[in-house]
């Protein structure tokens, strides 16, 4: 089985605190795993203007794009000092998403981590709506980051759960993340309340968690499970969240809802908009053999 993969994390940089601590937890994992860390900054040649030097009308962009280069380089030199890891930097130019989707793709990164300011996505040069887009767009894991943690490390990760199918593919993600770092897996499955009532419905997801516990201690780590009926999953999940002190939750992105009436659907909209714990989003089909080696080829 394909596992969730640390050696090479890319992290967009907008210079924003919020960005500086996507840094702390890429580089901690890095660190953690013998991995290494991409810095990338993209810069919009209007809002540069604007915002740097505001009073200067600068025909040559090279002025800016090397000033934004030292002070990234700055960044890069403390992160190799403090956590000993290998670091590269990139500025470009160009559309935000694009750029970070493709640099990813040039670089063989395994992972994205990024800021997002969540509720207060008008901060900073780049990093808000333009997270939500990179999970649209991304064919790897993308973790967001709001604020920094105290403590920095896993010790208790949330799986959600529902009853689609793709929902299954992060299980093989999660377990990985547990065991790397020494931590405790909580699932929680997610059942809607008009379904309370379908035995159907609970058997099933009760199955599902029976093999994913089993697979867990299989690997050494500690599962905890329950099911909740809830009319709001996103909002049942970060109660759930706050309840067992959770410092990651592992969730699902959805590839075609960018441009729909639901931006990546409402669950992961809301949760990467209102947690402010990591959520790592594994893109669907990241693992497409997860369902039939790990649990046997059950169909539900």
């Amino acid at each position: 089985m394909n596992k969730i993969k640390t050696s090479k994390i890319l992290i967009p940089v907008d210079f924003s605190k919020t960005s500086l601590n996507a840094i702390k937890y890429a580089a901690f994992m890095a660190q953690f795993t013998k991995g290494e860390l991409v810095l990338v900054h993209i810069q919009n040649k209007n809002d540069l203007l604007d915002i740097i030097m505001p009073a200067v009308k600068l025909k040559d962009i090279s002025v800016i794009t090397n000033f934004l280069a030292e002070k990234l380089e700055k960044i890069a030199t403390d992160v190799k000092s403090r956590y000993g890891v290998k670091v590269s930097t990139y500025v470009t130019t160009g559309h935000i998403t694009s750029e970070i989707v493709e640099l990813a793709d040039e670089t063989k990164s395994t992972m994205i981590v990024m800021g997002t300011h969540g509720k207060n996505s008008d901060n900073g040069f780049f990093l808000g709506s333009n997270a939500y887009r990179v999970l649209s767009k991304s064919s790897i894991p993308v973790m967001t980051v709001q604020t920094a943690a105290e403590k920095l490390g896993f010790q208790n990760i949330l799986l959600p759960l529902d009853s689609s199918h793709h929902s299954r593919q992060k299980v093989d993600s999660a377990i990985y993340m547990a065991e790397r770092f020494s931590a405790k897996l909580h699932v929680i499955g997610l059942l809607l309340k008009d379904d309370q009532g379908e035995e159907n419905y609970e058997f099933k997801m009760e199955t599902i968690m029976g093999q994913i516990k089993k697979l867990a201690e299989k690997k050494g780590v500690t599962c905890l499970t329950e099911i909740q009926y809830t009319d709001s999953r996103a909002k049942k999940t970060l109660s759930y969240a706050k309840k067992v002190k959770a410092d990651l939750i592992v969730s699902m992105t959805d590839q075609d809802a960018e441009f729909s009436s639901i931006v990546l659907g409402n669950y992961i909209h809301q949760l990467t908009n209102e947690s402010k714990i990591p959520v790592l989003c594994i893109p669907p089909e990241v693992n497409p053999q997860l369902i039939s080696d790990a649990i046997g080829g059950l169909e539900y």
